[in-house]
């Protein structure tokens, strides 16, 4: 079985990267894509058992979208994002919540619209964040991601997961990895689920007990 990781950028005109990883957490293949009609396209080449994005994939309760003049609100007062973020905020693990003054709004615009075009063409979808995937997996001394340090540090701890890295990967081909072995985990009864999935469930690797 396949497995698909996708690192997603906000903007179409960014190029985001999509991963194949088999069940022997070997990288089939690395490629970037620009329009979501590119990543559908692949989904159907490739036919995965499961596809991992990186994004956030619903809207809290209450909320039908995320614009400043809507009347919705929360259905629980006084929240600030999707009970998968204020769980991952009690764990220590930063992270942007979902509401109308986030500034990853286009992200979620966009993670939402392909997590229900790619389960309408049939493929299970999880949400991953692969912030939280590496502050498990790796420790809280994680360099910050856009440091120089960042990218050497990743593809160091990475290289004993994952077979047939790419040394010139920048860093979002290397959440897309990340993203690619938490849904390979997640096949394998190897990750803990955060959230409500009436607003959308995080899928994690299994924490410490």
């Amino acid at each position: 079985m396949v497995v698909l990781g996708v690192g997603l950028r906000a903007s179409s005109k960014r190029s985001s990267t999509v991963v194949a990883l088999d069940q022997d957490s070997s990288i089939l293949s690395m490629d970037t894509f620009g329009e979501d009609d590119e990543l559908a396209q692949f989904a159907q080449d490739r036919k995965p058992g499961l596809i991992s994005i990186g994004a956030p994939l619903g809207l809290p309760l209450g909320l039908c979208c995320l614009e400043s003049t809507c009347s919705c609100d929360f259905a629980t007062p006084q929240r600030k994002g999707r009970l998968s973020e204020l769980e991952l905020s009690r764990m220590g693990i930063s992270c942007f919540f979902t509401n109308k003054g986030s500034i990853i709004r286009s992200l979620i615009y966009r993670g939402i619209a392909l997590r229900e075009r790619l389960q309408g063409l049939g493929f299970q979808v999880v949400e991953s964040y692969p912030h939280a995937t590496k502050m498990i997996l790796f420790g809280d001394k994680v360099p910050p991601k856009n440091s120089a340090a960042s990218l050497a540090f990743l593809k160091e701890r990475l290289s004993p997961l994952i077979a047939g890295l790419d040394n010139h990967m920048d860093s979002n081909g290397c959440d897309a990895v990340l993203n690619a072995y938490t849904g390979l985990l997640h096949t394998q009864d190897g990750t803990d689920v955060l959230g409500d999935e009436q607003e959308g469930t995080l899928v994690l690797p299994k924490l410490p007990r």
